[in-house]
């Protein structure tokens, strides 16, 4: 999932979109359910967030602010466990057919929302399609591609960019009646892909998959995600107030197939400014605080603090991405003078305060397709080299670059002034600096026709398998990434095909390995780092496994239901 910030400090993209205005909401016919019980505020999480949602449509979003607040919401077929193995979610079991073509969930019995209204096989369905609806133009469509149907629909509409529907009712209909995710009954759930895909049971697991349900979406209106009122999910907890900007809390979902989970609510409380947040922290308003790399040395001088600091690796990868479409980033020895240029050693080490390691990779280390090629590592020399070798012969040559960041943390912009001077010092060339409120870049980030020329970013591991790092970000058609930022290579597409649809676990791993080679030589981003998880806990918290996918606080993926607190 895209990361919401430039760097460590963020949140995600956003990777991200313009917060839709609260408006006045005109209740459906139907009821809608009511707010729960008084939480239990000494059993109540109280976790600092960065970056408030910019949009909670299950079906549309793809930043990590934002599935931290729908992943407690809603749960798909399958959940990752704090091993990030796949385990039931909503299905209790499933199967492949012998030609791997073919994937059947069987649902556990008896399955309810919050509000307890049957939850059956069509809504999965529902979500699926809803997913490759093409207007909903989610961030995930072409996680889903490989689903019979899923991309033909999502491409009755013409191509990306021309904004005119070529679609007809009469099509729509063809399409959704084609589509290759079905439910013969209440309890099972068929779907058919195109290709094998052995990874697909994980994707499951993902928001594409979450049942929302259609009748509240069409009745909240534009900004339906907004209201506690529309959001009637299966997760594990349930929205119960929204204080926009400020603060989300959540009340514990009694009626949740697995069991009620041990806290009685979460509360997530926004807090942009670092300083702002430690001395909550301090005050004990929050248990849990995201720590931003250029606090770690005074928490490590204080040795209250020092003891509740927890630290453990990230599965996540940070990077300078490029405007491709435009110059100077469509000569690619530009982009190799950038990535020959910076410095991941003393940006990690000074910049961070040691919070992340240096890659030159795009893919960790440890997982599948992860490869050791460090040849764009740091070196000034071969940086002014490449430049002088480019169309533009030089810096002086070179047309105006910008880059562009979130302005909102302070910290971003010490960071984005640090690359200004990295560029300036070695390749001689002055780089424009373009800060942004976060709602604001989140805009340009997603925006094909209007990608910042150079901006920091990164991906976060939705589930441990290179398909994840590869296929939904850099292929032609992935809408998460390549496409905002016009990367396409035919032959790293065939490729990460052939892979996806690999059943040999060492064939598989040995094709994206290529694959990953090739997209390094084609230099689509300057690869920086990859983060570290850094959090002050209450010394009362327990009953968390940390996994290296969480984000928003340790235990978010895999133990939502054994997270408790002792006050």
């Amino acid at each position: 999932m895209p990361s919401t910030s430039s760097h460590p400090s963020r949140r995600r993209p956003r990777l991200l979109v313009t917060l839709l205005a609260v408006v006045a909401f005109v209740l459906p016919l139907f009821a809608l359910p009511s707010a729960g019980a008084q939480i239990d505020d000494a059993n109540t999480l109280r976790v600092h967030q960065r970056n408030f949602p910019s949009l909670l449509d299950p079906h549309q979003l793809g930043f990590v602010d934002d599935i931290a607040v729908v992943g407690l919401l809603y749960e798909g077929l399958t959940r990752l466990d704090s091993k990030m193995d796949v385990v039931p979610g909503a299905a209790e079991s499933w199967e492949f057919s012998e030609d791997g073509l073919t994937l059947t969930f069987h649902l556990h019995e008896g399955l309810t929302y919050s509000d307890g209204s049957p939850l059956t096989a069509e809504r999965f369905r529902d979500a699926a399609l809803r997913t490759c609806a093409p207007l909903t133009a989610g961030l995930y469509q072409a996680i889903l591609f490989n689903v019979a149907g899923c991309q033909a629909y999502v491409e009755s509409l013409g191509p990306v960019g021309e904004g005119t529907p070529v679609a007809t009712p009469v099509s729509d209909e063809r399409f959704v009646e084609d589509f290759g995710v079905t439910a013969p009954d209440d309890r099972t759930l068929v779907v058919e892909l195109l290709e094998p895909a052995p990874y697909f049971p994980a994707i499951a697991s993902m928001q594409v998959f979450f049942p929302a349900k259609q009748e509240l979406i069409e009745a909240g209106g534009e900004g339906w995600w907004l209201d506690p009122a529309y959001h009637v999910g299966n997760g594990p907890f349930v929205m119960d107030t929204v204080d926009e900007d400020q603060q989300i809390t959540f009340r514990a979902n009694d009626a949740y197939w697995a069991g009620r989970p041990a806290l009685d609510g979460i509360e997530y409380r926004y807090i942009q400014d670092n300083a702002v947040a430690l001395q909550a922290y301090q005050q004990g308003d929050v248990d849990i605080m995201w720590v931003d790399p250029s606090q770690i040395e005074a928490i490590n001088e204080d040795p209250t603090l020092a003891e509740q600091f927890v630290q453990f690796p990230g599965t996540s990868t940070l990077s300078l991405n490029f405007n491709l479409r435009e110059a100077p980033f469509d000569d690619k020895r530009v982009r190799e003078a950038f990535a020959y240029g910076f410095d991941r050693a003393t940006w990690c080490a000074e910049v961070f305060n040691g919070g992340c390691l240096p890659t030159t990779e795009w893919i960790p280390q440890g997982v599948m397709g992860a490869v050791d090629d460090d040849t764009y590592a740091f070196d000034p020399e071969k940086a002014r080299q490449a430049l002088a070798a480019s169309s533009y012969g030089g810096p002086d040559g070179l047309p105006e670059i910008t880059y562009t960041y979130v302005s909102d943390d302070p910290a971003e912009t010490t960071r984005a002034e640090w690359i200004a001077g990295q560029y300036r010092d070695i390749l001689g060339v002055e780089v424009e600096l373009e800060g942004l409120e976060f709602a604001t870049w989140v805009d340009r980030f997603t925006s094909p026709d209007n990608f910042p020329q150079l901006t920091g970013a990164g991906w976060v591991q939705d589930y441990p398998d290179a398909q994840n790092w590869l296929s939904i970000i850099w292929a032609c058609e992935a809408t998460n990434l390549a496409v905002n930022v016009g990367y396409c290579n035919e032959e790293f597409d065939a490729l990460i095909a052939q892979a996806d649809a690999e059943l040999d676990p060492a064939a598989r791993t040995a094709l994206y390995a290529e694959a990953h080679r090739l997209l390094l030589a084609d230099v689509p981003a300057v690869m920086t780092h990859n983060e570290a998880r850094q959090y002050l806990v209450h010394p009362g918290v327990g009953g968390y496994e940390p996994t290296g996918s969480d984000y928003t606080f340790p235990g978010e993926r895999g133990s939502l239901l054994t997270l408790d607190i002792q006050r």
